[in-house]
């Protein structure tokens, strides 16, 4: 799970005697009603069940492998068969721990995930055959087509059974026995905000049961959550362990009293934590407009990715540049005669946009649009049922086939493979006057493809270009090789599905 399952070890409440404030009995039968049971499990918990369960499970595979004489006899020099069979084990479980490092299956954050789960857990076991099919072929020299057959057959069993396995761990931890209970500090539209969040999302482990504030008789907006209380309330909750998270979604000048009473409870072992982070691990997205003095938190940029990472992915834009060029002349020919037949102008379209730093370049596109879409000269949003589309074009945007000559982009530099689309600079200026912040999505390269665009649809207006900069902030505060491999895994999806505007 993410950082909202951390917790420490219960701390005693004090005797009642120094716990002057009690809250009123109807709210504590109400109260009792929802957050009644037995502690929840600590992240060492489930770290615990997820190790174990991957350890049973690789076990029991190696030992249906060894019961039906899979792995091979083969001697090694003066070595007997049967100590190249447990040599052979040894390499597989080096390379399952090695694979764990990369693609990190055990993080909380993902296996509480039901996609991103499953997902890491599938790229490890990969990873794992392919240094388990090299360790086997320089260390026990097994010819490399025998250990690739072993390793292919190990993993057509344990694909569908890890998958299986951590789908079920992931739904668990969504149980309403095991979500986490939670206050927000703060009945205002921040609190408000992440509360929506919290509520509406699939894959949230978080259960808020009402807001804390300076004043109880405050009313929120947000008519599906109460105010409990004041500080006292809040003390009351905390030393009876009653609930797991404090949601601070007010500044500390606010009200310095409350403020004050929500930290201190971490010393019982509650998860105290600001409204932004819990925002963006929830969503995958940065609440912009509630950053406030906990800005740092939210756009760090002191984290350098490693060179690996960025060589994995300058070597990834090179292979997909180079490699769907290639298909796209087979299939250029049929493109062009489509657009042409369908309406009059040219095949392809270019335009300006902004880049890397702010650095400006023509993006290459498939025309989609009729010729004189802009006859007045004044940039336009794109829309729903946009009557400037051509009816191949609009096939052409739904499977994003209108993108594919931007690769030529890829392989001059000007993007890559995957980052925040490039936009056109007349509106990066009028964004830039009204949502804080915008101009930080130009810290990485443009991409083909993204997090805001597998997760969003197209930006039809300021509102809809805030929702995709809270998406491009969370990626360029988060890129990573997972990262970049759910995106792709989804821009597949949506590709497949045709889920494009």
């Amino acid at each position: 799970m993410q950082s909202n399952l951390e917790s420490s070890m219960p701390v005693a409440p004090p005797p009642e005697s120094e716990m002057p404030y009690a809250p009123p009995k109807d709210f504590l039968s109400g109260l009792h009603g929802v957050v009644g049971g037995p502690p929840r499990p600590s992240s060492t918990a489930w770290y615990l069940v997820l190790v174990i369960g991957d350890a049973i499970l690789l076990v029991a595979l190696v030992a249906l492998l060894f019961f039906f004489h899979v792995i091979p006899g083969i001697a090694m020099g003066q070595v007997a068969a049967q100590e190249v069979k447990l040599i052979w084990i040894c390499l597989g479980l080096v390379s399952w721990v090695l694979a764990v490092n990369m693609a990190q299956p055990q993080n909380l954050s993902y296996a509480s995930n039901r996609f991103k789960g499953p997902c890491c857990t599938l790229f490890a076991l990969i990873l794992m055959c392919i240094f388990w099919t090299l360790f086997s072929y320089y260390l026990l020299r097994l010819g490399i087509l025998t250990s690739l057959g072993l390793e292919l057959y190990f993993l057509g069993l344990a694909s569908p059974l890890f998958v299986i396995w951590r789908f079920l761990f992931a739904e668990v931890t969504h149980l309403p026995r095991f979500r986490l209970r939670a206050v927000i500090v703060g009945a205002n539209p921040a609190g408000e905000t992440v509360a929506r969040e919290l509520r509406t999302s699939r894959s949230s482990s978080i259960s808020v049961l009402g807001y804390i504030s300076a004043d109880p008789e405050e009313k929120p907006d947000d008519d599906t959550l109460s105010v409990l209380g004041d500080k006292h309330t809040l003390r009351y909750l905390a030393y009876h362990q009653m609930i797991d998270m404090i949601i601070v979604a007010l500044e500390y000048g606010t009200s310095s009293d409350l403020f004050k009473e929500a930290t201190d409870a971490a010393q019982l072992g509650i998860s105290v934590l600001p409204m932004p982070v819990v925002y963006e691990n929830s969503t995958g997205k940065i609440p912009v407009e509630y950053v406030g003095d906990q800005w740092y938190a939210a756009l760090q940029s002191e984290r350098i990715p490693s060179p690996l990472y960025l060589f994995w992915k300058k070597g990834f834009d090179l292979v997909c540049a180079l490699g769907g060029l290639l298909v796209l002349a087979i299939v250029f020919p049929v493109i062009a005669l489509c657009i042409r037949l369908d309406s009059p102008g040219p095949i392809f379209y270019s335009q300006e946009r902004v880049g890397l730093r702010g650095k400006p370049f023509r993006i290459y596109k498939f025309r989609t649009m009729r010729s004189d879409a802009e006859r007045e000269g004044k940039a336009q949003w794109a829309s729903n049922s946009d009557q400037r589309v051509t009816r191949i074009g609009r096939f052409l945007r739904s499977t994003h086939l209108d993108e594919v000559p931007q690769l030529y982009n890829i392989l001059r530099g000007d993007m890559s493979m995957i980052g925040p689309r490039p936009e056109r600079a007349i509106f990066i200026k009028d964004l830039e006057e009204t949502i804080p912040f915008y101009g930080r999505r130009l810290g990485v390269k443009p991409g083909l493809t993204g997090w805001a665009q597998v997760k969003y649809r197209y930006a039809m207006s300021s509102n809809d270009a805030l929702i995709k900069l809270q998406y491009d902030l969370y990626y360029v505060k988060r890129q990573s090789f997972m990262l970049d491999l759910f995106i792709i895994v989804l821009t597949v999806v949506e590709v497949l599905t045709l889920r494009g505007v």
